[in-house]
Order: C-alpha cells, then sequence, then structure tokens
C-alpha cells in the first residue's frame, strides 16, 4: 500500500491536546511522527504517551516502514532535497567561493531534474494529491478520511507499473 493518512492535526495542535487525543488520533500523531518526521519508536512512544511495544505493533501491522519508504521517493521529498541542493550551491555562488566545473555540472542536473519532476504527472503526484484532501478531509470527518484512504490505497494499488 502506498498511501496511509499523513496525520489528523497539525502535529503541534497535537502535542498541546495529548491528554484529550482519542486512540484514532494518537495512533494518526504516532504515525506522523515515526514516517514523516522520522522519530524512532522510543521517541515517538514517549511523545504521543504510549508504549513502546504499542508503537512497534503499529509500525509492523500498519506497514509504516513501508510508508516511510514510499514518502521517501514521493515527488514531494524529491523535489524538497533537489532544491535543498541547489541552494546549498548558490550559497558557495553567493559566499565567492571557489566553484568547481563538479559544482556547476551538479547544478545543471539538479535543476534538469527539477524541472523533470514538477512537469511530470505521474503516481508520486496522485499520492501528493490524495494525501493533500485526505489530511483536509480528516478536520472535517475523521471516518470519512479512513474509508477515502483506503479507497485510495486500493486505487493505487490497481494502477500498472510503468
Amino acid at each position: 500500500m502506498f498511501f496511509r493518512i499523513a496525520a489528523s492535526e497539525n502535529p503541534l495542535h497535537l502535542c498541546a491536546m495529548k491528554d484529550d487525543l482519542t486512540f484514532n488520533e494518537r495512533k494518526a500523531w504516532a504515525r506522523l511522527l515515526y514516517t514523516q518526521l522520522g522519530k524512532t519508536c522510543k521517541d515517538t512512544a514517549l511523545e504521543v504517551n504510549s508504549d513502546e511495544a504499542t508503537l512497534r505493533f503499529w509500525v509492523e501491522n500498519d506497514k509504516w516502514d513501508h510508508v516511510k519508504r514510499s514518502l521517501l521517493i514521493s515527488k514531494t521529498a524529491q523535489l524538497e532535497r533537489l532544491y535543498i541542493g541547489l541552494e546549498t550551491l548558490d550559497k558557495k555562488v553567493r559566499e565567492d567561493k571557489e566553484v568547481t566545473t563538479k559544482d556547476i555540472d551538479q547544478t545543471i542536473k539538479y535543476t534538469a531534474a527539477i524541472k523533470n519532476l514538477e512537469s511530470d504527472t505521474c503516481i508520486t503526484y496522485i499520492i501528493h494529491v490524495a494525501e493533500l484532501f485526505t489530511a483536509w478531509l480528516l478536520r472535517k470527518d475523521v471516518d470519512l478520511a479512513h474509508i477515502v484512504t483506503r479507497e485510495f490505497d486500493a486505487f493505487v494499488d490497481s494502477i500498472p507499473a510503468s
């Protein structure tokens, strides 16, 4: 499964009210911390006030490591890394540091990769839109968001690999 619910709320908002969270909200918050923010099971368990064994069960049962890996290849994540690389090279030029032909070549490669990703409509774009929509829907109707998420998972699984 490629797509899962990102989080039910802004993580900072959830942190402020963690004692009032429902089971599903606590789990969604833990999922966000683990899959998108790179927290360890131990740190995530402490932050969401849950048992570490429960967190490990969620990670294994709901395949959070798979979600974490799929997020690494998402269009948004790739673009973010490319822009960071391009920004680093730009900073080197702006600080009048010695720019090598390797730096110029890398800049050209980053720019081309960014252009390709920004103009390519692919599965990662579909997933990105689904994530945005589901995050919006979660604020309105948690149960419906879970239903839509399962349906998007089925939809993404049905798309033939290119």
